[in-house]
């Protein structure tokens, strides 16, 4: 079993508030990814208090439903699933609109994830530059290389400055196939560490 956390913003665009009554706060968030992992059960952190959903909150597709029974203005609120796996990687990349672009990132993450899982760091690491040249180039619009689409990326505020720096690691460690680079150093643990923790991370945030 696996887990992960996705932070539920109230003032954000993807949040839908009701109060039916005074005693009632209805909660809707719309999570893009969410649809694509099979979820056994989820929790919720609303500040301090954690806590197992009620009855009448739910997971339907990419949305989350909650009624917490107060308001959670100015409150730090988490959803926390419990997951078997990935039940359909295209879902982790809502925002691209080519279809076929879609399922080939899906693709390219599904063998990333058994790379990592296997320790098979360059593997890996060749299937994260391409989900990583595919998330820059749907963003972006733009058929530059990747070096190019990191650059803009940078520049135009879609990726922070740590993120740049993993994906020029990342670029880097991919032209490692090439045979005149064999006195270079191998993928390190550490890196692919670094990457896996950027790479979704990422996929959230954009």
């Amino acid at each position: 079993m696996k887990s992960t956390i996705f932070e539920l913003d109230t003032t954000a665009s993807t949040c839908n508030y009701k109060k039916p009554s005074h005693d009632v706060h209805i909660y809707e968030f719309t999570i893009p990814t969410l649809s694509a992992f099979a979820i056994e059960y989820f929790t919720l952190q609303f500040g301090a208090l954690s806590c197992f959903p009620d009855k009448e909150d739910l997971i339907q597709n990419d949305k989350l439903t909650v009624q917490p029974g107060y308001s959670l203005d100015g409150m730090d609120c988490k959803l926390v699933i419990h997951y078997h796996g990935i039940r359909d990687y295209k879902l982790l990349f809502p925002f691209v609109t080519n279809s076929s672009l879609q399922e080939r990132l899906g693709d390219f993450y599904r063998e990333a994830e058994i790379a990592f899982e296997n320790a098979s760091w360059m593997s890996f690491m060749l299937m994260c530059g391409a989900v990583f040249e595919g998330i820059l180039f749907a963003k972006l619009g733009q058929n530059k290389s990747f070096k190019d689409l990191i650059t803009a990326a940078n520049q135009q505020g879609v990726i922070d400055t740590h993120t740049e720096s993993i994906m020029t690691t990342v670029r880097g460690y991919r032209n490692l196939v090439h045979v005149n680079r064999h006195t270079e150093l191998y993928v390190s643990r550490i890196d692919a560490m670094d990457t896996r923790i950027t790479l979704d991370k990422l996929i959230k945030a954009i």
